[in-house]
């Protein structure tokens, strides 16, 4: 980017010391550019011999002409009408909110000089026109510069905020560098704005109708006023972006800060909470939930919770409480945090405490793939499902574990309760309780009528416990007694309550490295693992990893109303060479992310999030020889779109085991067209070496 030196005005660069009155080197100068500018224009002299401007004016003056402008007279731009001026205020009213305050501050900075302020859109119509004084509107009559009007190169020739909208940079104009000659003796400067993807907003500009109304200090201001607006409007369409993101979530989303007061709240939660018409922003969260012991505890130590349900007294309701995370600066401090909600439906019946098998949404069909490993676990799980025996699923996280839990058990106890624990979410303090339920009074702050654990809540369905390599080692005995008896007994409690549920258990960890550790217990340990089974990472899915990103895609731009983007070659190349660390969700996010970044109705390898878009290595995975001189020639040389074509097809080819129809179906082309290519491309002989050698 050029410095702002480079932006200002030779006019500006010959006075130096600002003073009211032009000296015969400024006329002298003056009278130099006015005749480049017409020998110009009439092909006296070629562009490169108007040297006494920068080359961007230079261009202008030729644009302006090839428009048909006149050289000597004042080129009025056209001023929409009522309607149309209206329309356009609503359409760029986040731009302007962002704005004004800005405009009024520099209004104010401005009063004592003779200054008017001049704000468009990226199409050069203006949206705002602040007149310091009466002189100055008297003044701005003659050019009929008001808000609608439209002043570009094309309408009224060069100036400097038409510049800025063409080039992109800060521009400082004075005088003859005008293109019309009835300008010459104003003076502006002028700077962009930008949107959050890089795309010209507006701009801002400063204009005098003398020249020591401006200087050095001229071009800054407008500069740093300008960067303000765009950072205040970059926000705005984040926030904006945000809340259309929160409104479209079918969860109630909830944000509260250190003092438990309510800070954003979405549609569902209003809904959820039966504050449709009143807002629940301000209130304070113990108002709306009642006290909640989980929701203190991430605020005062910052650990979040996943999976638990919580009560709300005043109405009757259970909800399940999917997360609570903390929201924490970037020293750690925690500030407050985000809660997403879930409505259970039912309600507390006297006696009665089973909740609907509802939030156990998917089954075996919805496990989406193709990979042999894959199928291997899911007819594994399958052929499981409708035995009473424990199971045990093994993967790393993000792999899909409770959409097989979820998926067992709408197989084998679809009309009972599905209750999912994440062990390694609730704090050591509380998960005893949370498990096993306590009697009212049977510790301070206990609910007066008591409360059911997680496994009575489970009864006649199945229990999920994510994460058990985390179940702190002294519960273990207690849940092998419940596995053992059928039976258990609430904390305060003095009688047995039989419980009929099916187990299913799920860990990321080597739970036999964890048992010579002595954090585990061998029994409980061959209890749980009577039947077992293993879900592959997605890095190991190889064609998989399209098909899911293309699924999260559909998935993302339904809720959205949004049309559905392709995956151009390079970002099928970068999700292919990813590790994928946080698996299936990190997928899933990465493709929301892309959703919203893209443009075009193309998601490039930009539009990923960083650590993908840059193939990044991940800690856990160790890239080869091969692997690198792939990712090196991608990033530094700048592979040929042939080039990247012919990569992703061949590792496509790979991934599906040569099996072009799939192939074809994943690169979105027909058969004949992915024989063409491999034929094109000789990659059928490379493809075979490639794969003696795996073998």
């Amino acid at each position: 980017m050029k410095s702002l030196e480079q932006m200002l005005s030779p006019m500006i660069k010959n006075r130096g010391i600002i003073v009211p009155t032009l000296d015969q080197s400024d006329i002298m100068l003056m009278e130099k550019i006015q005749q480049q500018k017409i020998d110009l224009v009439y092909q006296r002299i070629s562009p490169s011999q108007a040297d006494l401007v920068r080359p961007e004016v230079v261009e202008s003056w030729m644009r302006s002409y090839n428009y048909g402008l006149d050289l000597f007279d004042y080129n009025y731009g056209p001023i929409l009408d009522k309607s149309e001026l209206t329309e356009l205020l609503r359409e760029k009213d986040l731009l302007i909110k962002a704005a004004d305050p800005y405009l009024r501050q520099l209004e104010t900075m401005l009063s004592k000089s003779e200054c008017i302020i001049l704000f468009s859109d990226e199409q050069g119509a203006m949206l705002r026109v602040i007149e310091g004084n009466e002189l100055l509107k008297k003044q701005n009559q003659r050019f009929r510069l008001v808000p609608g009007s439209i002043w570009t190169e094309e309408t009224v020739g060069t100036c400097a905020h038409g510049i800025s909208l063409i080039v992109g940079t800060p521009m400082q104009i004075c005088g003859p560098e005008h293109y019309c000659g009835t300008y010459e003796q104003i003076s502006c400067s002028s700077a962009p704005i930008y949107d959050g993807n890089g795309n010209i907003a507006g701009t801002l500009c400063i204009v005098s109708p003398s020249f020591h109304q401006q200087s050095y200090h001229s071009l800054g201001l407008v500069v740093s006023m300008a960067w303000a607006v765009q950072n205040e409007y970059q926000l705005a369409l984040n926030n904006e972006l945000l809340s259309v993101t929160l409104e479209s979530a079918e969860e109630a989303v909830i944000t509260i800060n250190k003092t438990g007061l309510i800070t954003k709240a979405n549609l569902t939660a209003k809904k959820i909470m039966h504050y449709v018409e009143r807002d629940l922003v301000g209130m304070q969260i113990e108002e709306v939930l009642g006290k909640q012991p989980l929701i203190k505890e991430v605020l005062k130590t910052g650990k979040p919770i996943l999976d638990a349900e919580i009560e709300m007294e005043q109405w009757n309701q259970r909800l399940h409480l999917r997360s609570a995370q903390a929201v924490k600066d970037q020293y750690g401090q925690n500030f407050g945090c985000v809660l997403i909600l879930k409505k259970i439906d039912r309600f507390k019946k006297s006696g009665s405490n089973k909740i609907s098998g509802a939030d156990a949404k998917f089954t075996f069909d919805r496990i989406i793939g193709n990979c042999p490993r894959l199928i291997e676990s899911k007819n594994l799980a399958i052929k499981f499902a409708p035995l009473e025996a424990n199971i045990l699923i093994q993967g790393e996280s993000g792999t899909g574990k409770e959409v097989y839990a979820q998926a067992i058990h709408n197989e084998s106890r679809p009309e009972g309760p599905f209750i999912a624990v994440n062990c390694a979410a609730i704090p050591r303090t509380l998960i005893e309780s949370e498990l096993f339920g306590y009697e009212g009074g049977a510790f301070t702050g206990a609910e007066r009528q008591g409360r059911p654990g997680k496994i009575e809540m489970a009864d006649g369905g199945t229990l999920f416990l994510d994460e058990i390599g985390d179940m702190p080692l002294e519960i273990q005995p207690v849940l092998l007694r419940v596995l053992e008896e059928k039976k258990l007994m609430r904390i305060g409690g003095s009688r047995y309550i039989p419980v009929d549920f099916r187990l299913v258990t799920a860990t990321n960890k080597d739970l036999l490295d964890l048992i010579n550790e002595k954090k585990f217990r061998e029994d409980l340990y061959y209890r749980l693992k009577v039947l077992k089974i293993f879900i592959p990472p997605l890095r190991e899915r190889g064609a998989d990893i399209i098909r899911l990103a293309k699924y999260f895609i559909h998935s993302t731009v339904q809720k959205q109303g949004i049309t559905v983007p392709v995956l151009d070659d390079g970002t099928i190349f970068r999700l292919f060479k990813y590790g994928w660390p946080g698996n299936i969700r990190e997928l899933e996010n990465a493709m929301l992310y892309a959703v919203n970044t893209s443009k075009d109705g193309v998601i490039k390898p930009e539009d990923l999030p960083d650590e993908i878009s840059g193939i990044i290595p991940w800690h856990g995975h160790q890239i080869g020889k091969n692997d690198y001189a792939s990712e090196h020639s991608v990033l530094e040389n700048r592979l040929s779109i042939k080039e990247m074509e012919k990569i992703t097809i061949m590792q496509t080819l790979l991934q599906t085991g040569l099996n072009v129809s799939e192939a074809a179906g994943i690169l979105g082309m027909s058969r004949s067209t992915l024989y063409r290519k491999i034929k094109e491309f000789h990659l059928l002989d490379e493809v075979r070496s490639k794969e003696s050698a795996v073998d």
